[in-house]
């Protein structure tokens, strides 16, 4: 009797050091990686839209994307809609898998309205104002730090509590004869969100790519201002560190264009001496998301 209660305790101490120790190095190991392929899904997500409005050719009806539509199916969470082992296989023996939850939206800005970029010159109201969509992924994980991946303005960024940074940079390019911006709209078109651990599929439509425009200020006031408004002070602390580096990899001067937020949710960049002149064009997409396996809704 006395040997049987010595197996007994062993055992529970050999689960609960099982539990302690091995299920949560278990769980966190499965959420990095499936947060690493997340983040390789969302780099590839970016090349193809991309790869649409780049090869589209308007005026040739050969080469003309408009109405195109690209698929991919993405795993929302760790352990894939998996189910948990039962029997002799106590569920406690094994990490708990992540949920996940993708959606189209526009993020209300801290400042007031949605997320948007604003394109003033001569120190005029704003000539363009346009709201900046994201396709965005949250992961609600059990071992792992929570993370957010989203697409927006054609990059791709990594929101976590300590802060935002930008994966993928957006399509700003700054030179010094002028400024080159890619406004990218996403729509939801059908259902704009699902949650769950299984894999969902996402069809992304360009419907629409213009020509490239030009905001040329006046000789006697040669200046130009781009504001982006954004969710919160660690979203615009991201984007203007984004800014910085591309402007630093074009060889701009930041006399020539200064990148600063004023107040800290709002990203401010004010262009003189070169590249102020923009070149803008609109880039329009239709998102819609589809489940494809039990596990998500």
């Amino acid at each position: 009797m006395i040997g049987f209660i010595l197996i007994i305790a062993i055992l529970m101490i050999f689960l609960s050091l099982w539990m302690v120790y091995v299920v949560p190095a278990e769980g966190r190991q499965q959420e990095i990686e499936h947060m690493n392929y997340v983040r390789t899904w969302f780099t590839q997500y970016k090349v193809t839209a991309d790869s649409l409005w780049v090869n589209h050719e308007p005026n040739d009806p050969y080469k003309s994307l408009t109405g195109v539509t690209f698929s991919n199916s993405l795993t929302l969470g760790s352990q894939g809609g998996a189910t948990q082992a039962g029997g002799l296989f106590l569920p406690v023996m094994s990490p708990i898998g992540s949920t996940g939850a993708i959606a189209v939206a526009n993020q209300p800005a801290a400042s007031g309205g949605v997320e948007r970029i604003e394109i003033s010159k001569d120190g005029a109201p704003a000539v363009i104002e346009f709201e900046m969509g994201r396709l965005e992924y949250d992961a609600t994980n059990h071992y792992w730090i929570p993370q957010s991946y989203y697409y927006q303005m054609g990059g791709v960024f990594l929101k976590q509590s300590s802060g935002t940074v930008a994966r993928v940079s957006p399509l700003i390019n700054f030179e010094t004869g002028g400024t080159f911006i890619a406004l990218v709209e996403l729509a939801g078109a059908g259902q704009v969100g699902l949650s769950g651990q299984g894999p969902v599929r996402i069809d992304t439509k360009m419907t629409n790519r213009t020509q490239s425009y030009s905001l040329i200020p006046a000789p006697a006031t040669p200046y130009s201002n781009i504001t982006i408004y954004l969710e919160d002070a660690n979203v615009a602390r991201g984007w203007e560190n984004a800014l910085k580096e591309l402007r630093f990899q074009s060889g701009v001067s930041s006399g020539a264009c200064t990148i600063y937020r004023n107040p800290t949710d709002v990203v401010r960049i004010d262009l003189q001496g070169g590249p102020e002149e923009i070149q803008y064009r609109y880039i329009y997409y239709t998102i819609s998301v589809q489940s494809i396996a039990t596990g998500a809704t």
